[in-house]
């Protein structure tokens, strides 16, 4: 399980909640077969020691969308491995350290489905960051957004994922429709369950301009009523969609239970997009909402 990193903020209420950083698919999840560019990322350190694992979005061959949280450099985070596989590490064995499919979470095994290093020695890619700042969530820009840049490209028939242009965000009201798709945690409470498994469920927008928000991220359910699932912790970074497009990344949750609100960090902002279609390796596909 990646780090979590837990903090205490004051709401506006003066109710003190947890922040950590968020995750998996929860509640009622079903196998995601649809969103193939939704990879997994293992996270190393420059001696190539496992630090993390999250989620991301290949946005072309060479990059990937995920958290800053995930690239933080100053966490000692300097290169990774991608699998674009929907079973990613869901056959991991603790005994042997190694899942015999994919070979996560420390080599790349293209049997198991399509995979590449970034930043490796003598690779041509590695972890872009745009400034994540630690420590700041609910009341302000904590800049959590990264790239990885693969040293090898990760072909998919299917195509990639497509980023939402600026401002898109605010043509979707409250109460719309998104989808979550990760790896990860899936469940807290009573126990841990980790499947490391690409999974996928449907959730809303609560609002994207209250106080918690601030204009940077999108507030989102992750109560499993009606049907519907939420995020957790182990798969930071995946895409938060509207319909197939791609319109923030998760980020964090109020809640250590991962009960009640998660929120997404928004890349339709205008400094984010620009950032992004700067940083990336190759063209990328974009849409107004």
């Amino acid at each position: 399980m990646r780090k979590l990193l837990t903090v205490l903020a004051v709401l506006a209420s003066a109710v003190a909640v947890t922040v950590s950083p968020a995750g998996a698919v929860t509640g009622n999840f079903t196998k995601d077969f649809e969103h193939n560019y939704v990879v997994l990322i293992a996270f190393y350190d420059a001696d190539g020691t496992f630090l993390w694992r999250c989620s991301g979005s290949l946005l072309n061959e060479h990059t990937v969308l995920t958290a800053g949280h995930c690239t933080d450099t100053g966490g000692g985070a300097t290169q990774a491995i991608v699998w674009a596989s929907q079973t990613g590490g869901s056959t991991y064995d603790p005994a042997t350290g190694q899942e015999a499919i994919t070979g996560y979470p420390d080599r790349c095994n293209p049997a198991g489905g399509p995979c590449a290093t970034a930043g490796a020695p003598g690779g041509t890619g590695g972890l872009i960051e745009y400034g994540y700042v630690g420590g700041v969530f609910l009341h302000g820009d904590n800049k959590d957004v990264g790239l990885v840049i693969l040293d090898t490209p990760i072909v998919l028939e299917d195509g990639y994922a497509v980023l939402a242009e600026p401002g898109s965000v605010d043509n979707l009201g409250n109460g719309t429709e998104v989808t979550y798709s990760g790896y990860g945690v899936s469940d807290e409470k009573p126990a841990v369950v980790s499947y490391r498994e690409r999974l996928m469920a449907t959730g809303f927008i609560i609002n994207t301009h209250n106080q918690g928000t601030a204009g940077f991220n999108i507030q989102l359910s992750t109560n499993p009523g009606k049907g519907r699932g939420g995020s957790c912790f182990g798969d930071s970074g995946g895409p938060i969609l509207y319909g197939d497009v791609v319109v923030g990344v998760n980020s964090f949750v109020k809640n250590g239970q991962c009960a009640g609100q998660g929120f997404a960090y928004r890349t339709d902002q205008i400094g984010v997009y620009n950032w992004i279609l700067a940083n990336a390796k190759g063209d990328l596909q974009t849409v107004q909402l």
